[in-house]
């Protein structure tokens, strides 16, 4: 299952195909092979055996002979297309649609755009590549403290009692506590299972899940083993993702308040966003920052829940405020319960188990039967993300 990442870096200009090389090294597991095109050369693929997984064209004053001669090979030996041009060549850009490009750069290429383009690519490849994939669902503080945890935690054990095959996975590999959730002790699984991403297959997964009496997988890291988010590859992300769309039916990850690299990662591949707020003022700020970093600047169009969490009807921020302020998104309240929900922490136990007929229980119940019935509906709209020519929409910047 090893899977790394092969770009192809072709053009004419030697130091600009140099600092680009190093731009794109720096982007996780890649291999980067840099081919400098000659006088007369004007296929970037020419005598390639083996294709890579993208090709990255630095173009010269030659721009149409060399896309030309991309664009006449056979559909089959063509790969994910990135052109870097100059600003301002209208017509350049349209060769480059015609040639089938993802994407148009131009110098200097910020680090940002290169990492989008490569989290595009690693994405398109591990799903093309899973024949079963699960259903991935990310919860994640709109500000912290107002509850993801214990809604990830509880969402994941009711799918199981649904009769869906569910793996828990505690994204935060600092501070994480899933597994106390359950009375177990946390174990080296998460950082264990990262550590070995590009080897992993699903015999090898189970090594590293915690089970569950339930029948739930719980997928974490204990304290003694943390290590920085920064430090979490986000080719490794993929990868796990992969192994575990393969191996379950729902994948339910607890994402920590830190937008970025592997927790994008999560988010870019959902096929469901639920974001946990309380009724407050700060707690709706946050959720519009939030919401407007989901939107337009990782774009994702993901089907996004806002969970109310310890609602009251008389709280200072009602439902009707956060749909306004909110707006195309679901809005989910769960019933205040804090002594159960709290009780429900300290023994490690689900909410099932210990308040099966709390409103806060049937409510959780009613949200994890909701996806059902929203996936199943024909009128659902596809939950994976922006593709085609110019995926980013830099145009402007071109």
């Amino acid at each position: 299952m090893r899977y790394r990442m092969e770009l192809l870096l072709a053009g004419r200009a030697r130091d600009e195909l140099g600092c680009l090389e190093g731009l794109l090294s720096t982007q996780g597991d890649i291999h980067v092979t840099t081919r400098l095109l000659v006088n007369g050369d004007s296929d970037p693929l020419q005598g390639i055996s083996v294709l890579p997984d993208a090709l990255v064209l630095l173009v010269s004053d030659n721009w149409a002979a060399e896309l030309a001669a991309f664009a006449e090979r056979p559909a089959a030996e063509r790969p994910p297309l990135l052109v870097v041009g100059p600003k301002g060549n209208v017509e350049l850009i349209r060769e480059a649609m015609r040639a089938g490009a993802r994407d148009f750069f131009s110098p200097p290429i910020d680090d940002g755009e290169i990492s989008q383009f490569i989290r595009q690519l690693a994405r398109d490849r591990l799903v093309s590549d899973t024949r079963h994939t699960a259903r991935l669902m990310a919860v994640i503080n709109a500000k912290g403290g107002s509850g993801a945890s214990m809604i990830a935690a509880n969402l994941a054990h009711r799918l199981v009692v649904e009769g869906r095959r569910t793996a828990l996975v505690d994204m935060d590999v600092q501070f994480g506590s899933l597994p106390l959730y359950f009375n177990m002790a946390p174990g080296n699984g998460l950082v264990g299972a990262l550590e070995a991403a590009d080897s992993l297959d699903v015999l090898a997964l189970e090594g590293y899940v915690q089970g569950h009496a339930s029948g739930l997988d719980v997928l974490a890291s204990s304290p003694e083993y943390a290590l920085p988010l920064s430090e979490v590859s986000e080719t490794r992300v993929e990868q796990l993702l992969q192994v575990l769309g393969q191996a379950y039916d729902d994948v339910v990850v607890d994402l920590p308040r830190w937008i970025g690299g592997s927790t994008a990662a999560v988010l870019e591949r959902s096929d469901r966003i639920l974001m946990v707020m309380q009724q407050s003022v700060a707690h709706l700020r946050d959720a519009q920052r939030l919401l407007g970093i989901l939107r337009h600047e990782l774009t994702l169009a993901t089907a996004i829940t806002v969970v109310v969490n310890r609602h009251d009807r008389r709280g200072a921020v009602s439902l009707a405020d956060i749909r306004e302020a909110l707006p195309g998104v679901d809005v989910v309240p769960l019933a205040n319960d804090f002594k159960r929900v709290n009780q429900s922490i300290n023994v490690g136990s689900p909410l099932r188990d210990v308040a099966r007929k709390a409103p806060v229980t049937r409510a959780l119940k009613a949200l994890a039967l909701s996806f059902d019935e929203a996936d199943a509906s024909p009128s659902r709209p596809p939950s994976r993300h922006r593709k085609g020519l110019l995926g980013w929409t830099r145009l402007g910047r071109a």
